[in-house]
């Protein structure tokens, strides 16, 4: 994920400075440059060989979900999340294709796929969530960072003889995991009010470092573990939690056609994308069976609580030194995300026009406030990632891509009408062009005529609307399970 992120924060920032902050050009030249810039960075972008492209893939996909997936297999067993996420492995790659069959060559987005076949309102709805996502990631991120460091920092002060409070006990009165928030929070707000992250993008670059470290050591420690296999919990039907864990760890659509736009084979598009998702899938299975077996038997360590697989294994050098690698990693990954959604919430309020400082700096306080307040409370990671991957994710993974793919199939089409689909909203683009970021094109389909002779379209309508059905259902029980634990 650090990667896609650093290459989207590139190029915002420099959409930033020459685009949204020149006041001298008038909106339709701020929507030209806007464009020259986005077809350079994809003609400038070196292409890549499929398996460049299956592992850049794979590598937006595997983030901070490593450090939860073993706990969850040990909870909710071994067999059952294997098969939880294959099922959703599955999912997310067919709806990712769905959205590369729908790009056509010159649209260098999503957006612009989404804005020609679903119209202006699915655009929106698009971006929203988008944000929404990338907010909680962020959140989740900070948690992680101060587990990370208070883990840290309880080790200093057990050398020293200091008195600290307990992770699990909220407490203002002494050194505590809250203050340790608000402090870290302190510095990193200073990084999330300014511009010009060229320094932090260039560091992100070498966060997968500490994923190789993490997978490693958690592969290590399940092998040493391994006579606790037979103890290990194998299947349960306590699976709502881990649905929406893994909705979120194999969610890459929203950034799936810029990456796939450099692979030097376009024609096997589809098939790296399935490669991908099977070697990420692959990737969790040994995080989460040999995670689940290294941590089988263990209590929680007295510096944690018992979210993260760190939180069982043993204290040692190898450990710690894993933690600060996390952190490091984590601390260069959350200043982007927060400039990522605060660049996309203004754009959706001024598009192409530089917002006011003041709301600049109300937005960031409110996103390093909220997302603290989160911390503070020591709200559980899994429960952020799976409400979002559930809930948020359903409109990302299911909803969009299965839209566009019926919408565009069997709509019916007006001749010489650049409006198509089963809503056409997509008047108030053509009645302002000149309040739209995006070009007119052609709003006809590609030509789907042997895709349609596969299925027919009652069997094609059943096996998606079952999909977009289990997929909302998932986000109805991650909603609701929280009220009876």
């Amino acid at each position: 994920m650090a990667n896609a992120l650093a290459n989207d924060a590139l190029l915002q920032q420099e959409i930033d400075q020459q685009v949204i902050q020149n006041p001298n050009l008038s909106f339709a030249q701020k929507k030209s440059l806007r464009k020259s810039i986005l077809k350079a960075s994809l003609a400038n972008a070196p292409k890549n060989s499929s398996l460049q492209t299956i592992l850049s893939v794979s590598n937006t996909m595997v983030g901070s979900s490593l450090l939860v997936i073993p706990v969850l297999f040990q909870q909710s067993g071994i067999l059952s999340a294997l098969i939880v996420a294959l099922v959703f492995c599955l999912i997310s790659c067919k709806t990712c294709q769905l959205q590369m069959v729908h790009n056509k060559p010159e649209e260098l987005d999503l957006p612009q796929t989404i804005v020609r076949i679903l119209g202006q309102k699915y655009n929106l709805i698009f971006n929203i969530t988008n944000i929404i996502i990338l907010y909680f990631a962020g959140v989740v991120y900070f948690i992680l960072i101060c587990n990370m460091l208070y883990s840290l920092v309880q080790l200093i002060c057990r050398s020293l003889e200091m008195d600290y409070a307990p992770k699990t006990d909220f407490v203002l009165g002494k050194l505590s995991y809250q203050w340790c928030g608000i402090v870290y929070m302190c510095l990193l707000f200073l990084i999330m009010l300014q511009k010009n992250l060229t320094l932090i993008i260039k560091l992100v670059q070498y966060g997968v470092i500490s994923i190789i470290a993490l997978i490693i050591y958690i592969i290590t420690n399940g092998s040493i573990n391994m006579p606790e296999i037979v103890n290990a919990n194998l299947f349960t039907l306590d699976v709502v939690t881990l649905c929406g864990v893994f909705s979120v760890a194999f969610m890459v659509h929203s950034c799936i056609v810029p990456i796939m736009k450099n692979n030097l084979q376009q024609q096997n598009n589809l098939r790296d994308i399935a490669i991908s998702f099977g070697w990420t899938w692959l990737i969790y299975a040994l995080v989460g069976v040999f995670g689940a077996i290294a941590i089988q038997g263990k209590a929680v360590n007295p510096s944690g609580d018992g979210s993260t697989v760190l939180d069982y294994l043993d204290q040692s050098i190898f450990s710690y030194g894993i933690q600060v690698l996390q952190l490091l990693q984590l601390t260069t990954v959350f200043p982007l995300l927060a400039f990522i959604t605060r660049s996309q919430f203004f754009a959706l309020i001024y598009k192409l026009e530089q917002p006011p400082q003041k709301w600049f700096v109300l937005y960031t306080s409110i996103v390093a406030f909220s997302t603290l307040l989160f911390q503070c409370l020591n709200i559980s990671v899994s429960l952020i990632l799976s409400l979002s991957g559930a809930v948020i994710g359903f409109f990302q993974i299911y909803l969009i891509p299965i839209q566009l793919h019926m919408t565009c199939l069997y709509a019916k089409k007006k001749v010489n009408d650049n409006r198509i689909g089963l809503i056409n909203d997509s008047k108030e683009y053509i009645e302002n062009p000149d309040e739209s970021i995006f070009d007119e094109m052609d709003f006809k389909c590609i030509d789907h005529s042997t895709i349609k002779k596969r299925f027919n379209k009652q069997t094609r309508f059943i096996f998606y609307y079952i999909i977009m059905l289990i997929g909302a259902m998932m986000g109805f029980l991650n909603i609701i399970a929280p009220f009876f634990k």
